[in-house]
């Protein structure tokens, strides 16, 4: 047995540079992890926190189910191979790999069984006499890793140990390093940049950008469903097409639009777009793989409503494929396609061609996520009523508690007042077994799709123009036509903004940002009002709303602003707000943080996303207008 658990990992290095943000990983005993991503992306940086040669900035790390993040690396019993073979240049292969078993004063029979066992695995038997300068560099990346197979660890660790090989070595240890896993049957963790590596060895891949993790599953599948735009880009070379397209419904269906090219969408392709919104005319990001467009005559023939028109300028002949490199409508660079070797297409025409429509992806052009397939939430249209002090959302015959938990963090309390929202379900929080307090959401089946690690099915829900989508485990077996009954934790509902698609719900309550205060009046009649002792406003008070005196006074979480023109119009109303957590809401970040001399944290939301982090401190502006006597 030998699990990972990797929960809300962060690596933060001085001057506030986030290498890692909120890495979140469960890795199951004898997976073959593979992490890959471009240069910076956070990879390594990973598994050196993983092996304890970095410490973790946040967060907590168990292998198997053991909390690590204080424990030495030579405790964890993890074992490492670097990209640069680190082996020592005095000692012969047979000591390298004997060197860490004889400081553990292991005995040394064990010790010769054991590199002798690693060495037959290896195929490196004959070489255990020599040293390293008298080896190539496939075998000394063999004996790195009977270096680290002696060891007997739970976890292997592999830092993109082949990126010193040429390109044939590369291929003959890709296949010997999957071998050995296989016999091994234990845990591999492995970071590579090399999508290919990622793609031929791995059972999961997780593919990371900037510190963040962008998707995890299972090869093809990450291949075939990319959740968004750098995912479909990074995987695959030459690497997908992307265009500036439209949707709209027609007669025969739903059609893609792009430049002068028009494209009938297969149905199972059609039903999968998440939100209406995508249809009509909004832009989106179409997505067609080189080998997704196709030149043969048979093709085109068999499928004429998919035929596009390209100008073809460049053919490149790679023996056994050909590349084509064209301009056609919707993108401005070239769009690529991956034939057959012996196409007859030739440069400088205008040629036709044929989309596979059933492999066609789409992305929003704002988030560049995919609109396709499992959504985040479902969204549901709803109006807010309030009946005898209890507040419900309402669509079609789905009635929903909105509990007090809730409404505390609402941004805008204008939605208690019937205001039309949008409510967000999780389709991971869609139950089928009922528990208290819980709402039900009746739905009926239409079909289904599977997944690596669930079954989703898709269903109408009165008061819902699309489908609603759940995740099912693998074993449910459910048709067309199936009645079923949804049960949701109404403490988990998301709510939206109808027009923004902002969120309206912040992840802890929102506060009145209550102090006391001691106010006195300055020769020109502002209000200077001290708060704690860190804290000093001086503004005009011409009304004299705030006299002289010490009384409570609270504060409008929307009177904060980050805006530098707004300091220095009002340099006495800056203070420094340490900050505990942020919450991104869409147009918003909400900051909380604990000030002296206010009754609980502050809460300040603030226009656009601030670069900062956790126990950082930023200035924030005030706006006297948002500054009120408590009652």
């Amino acid at each position: 047995m030998s699990s990972l658990s990797l929960r809300h990992i962060y690596k933060i290095y001085s001057g506030n540079v986030k290498a890692v943000s909120d890495f979140n990983l469960e890795i199951d005993d004898k997976e073959f992890i593979v992490f890959v991503g471009p240069s910076g992306c956070g990879k390594s940086t990973t598994l050196r926190m993983i092996a304890g040669l970095e410490e973790i900035s946040a967060g907590e790390l168990y292998i198997d189910d053991k909390l690590v993040n204080d424990v030495e690396p030579k405790d964890r019993d993890i074992a490492m191979v670097f990209q640069n073979y680190a082996l020592y240049p005095h000692m012969t292969v047979y000591d390298n790999m004997a060197f860490g078993l004889k400081l553990r004063k292991m005995p040394a029979k064990e010790i010769d069984d054991r590199v002798q066992e690693a060495a037959s695995i290896l195929g490196i038997s004959q070489l255990l006499a020599r040293k390293p300068k008298a080896l190539s560099g496939g075998q000394r990346q063999r004996v790195a890793l009977g270096r680290a197979i002696v060891r007997e660890p739970k976890v292997f660790l592999l830092d993109e140990p082949l990126s010193n090989l040429d390109a044939k070595l590369r291929v003959q240890m890709r296949t010997e390093i999957t071998k050995l896993h296989q016999k091994l049957a234990t845990t591999f963790v492995y970071v590579t940049h090399d999508q290919i590596e990622a793609m031929t060895m791995g059972t999961r891949i997780v593919v990371m950008k900037d510190g963040i993790m962008q998707q995890v599953d299972t090869p093809q599948f990450l291949y075939d469903e990319p959740e968004n735009i750098f995912v479909a880009t990074f995987l695959g070379s030459p690497q997908m097409n992307m265009f500036k397209a439209t949707l709209h419904k027609e007669k025969d269906g739903l059609h893609a639009r792009f430049g002068e090219n028009d494209i009938l969408l297969p149905p199972d392709k059609a039903k999968r777009i998440i939100d209406d919104k995508y249809i009509g005319g909004k832009e989106v990001i179409m997505g067609i793989r080189p080998e997704d467009i196709h030149d043969e005559q048979a093709f085109i023939e068999n499928s004429p409503n998919t035929v596009i028109t390209a100008h073809v300028d460049v053919l490149e002949k790679l023996g056994n494929e050909t590349f084509i490199y064209m301009y056609t409508g919707g993108k401005e660079e070239y769009a690529v396609a991956r034939v057959d070797a012996r196409t007859t297409v030739k440069a400088n025409e205008d040629v036709k061609f044929g989309v596979d429509a059933h492999h066609v992806h789409f992305f929003d052009p704002d988030t560049e996520l995919t609109i396709m397939g499992v959504p985040a939430y479902n969204t549901f249209e709803a109006n807010v009523v309030t009946e005898n002090g209890k507040v419900y959302a309402k669509f079609g015959e789905t009635v929903l508690d909105i509990p007090q938990n809730l409404i505390d963090r609402f941004v805008d309390m204008s939605i208690v007042n019937g205001r039309k929202i949008k409510v967000g379900i999780a389709p991971d929080d869609l139950k089928t077994e009922k528990a208290e307090g819980m709402c039900e959401i009746k739905a009926v089946a239409d079909f289904t799709a599977h997944y690596p690690r669930f079954t989703a099915v898709y269903s109408n829900v009165i008061g819902k123009d699309n489908y609603n989508i759940a995740k099912h485990p693998k074993t449910d077996e459910l048709n067309a036509g199936d009645k079923l009954t949804y049960y949701v934790d109404p403490n988990k509902l998301m709510i939206f903004d109808v027009e923004t698609d902002e969120k309206l719900v912040a992840f802890s309550p929102i506060t009145s940002n209550r102090a006391m205060a001691k106010v006195s009046k300055n020769s020109k009649g502002d209000a200077v009002m001290q708060i704690g002792n860190n804290i000093k406003f001086i503004f005009h008070d011409d009304t004299n709303k705030f006299e002289a005196g010490t009384y409570p006074i609270v504060i409008d979480f929307k009177a904060f602003s980050t805006s530098k023109e707004k300091m220095i119009k009002n340099p006495t109303m800056v203070f420094s707000l340490p900050v505990g957590d942020a919450d991104n809401i869409g147009n918003h970040t909400i900051l909380y943080g604990n000030v002296l001399g206010f009754e609980t944290y502050v809460t300040a939301m603030i226009e656009g996303t601030p670069n900062v982090s956790i126990n950082d401190r930023i200035k924030v502006c005030v706006d006297p207008e948002g500054i009120m006597r408590a009652e």
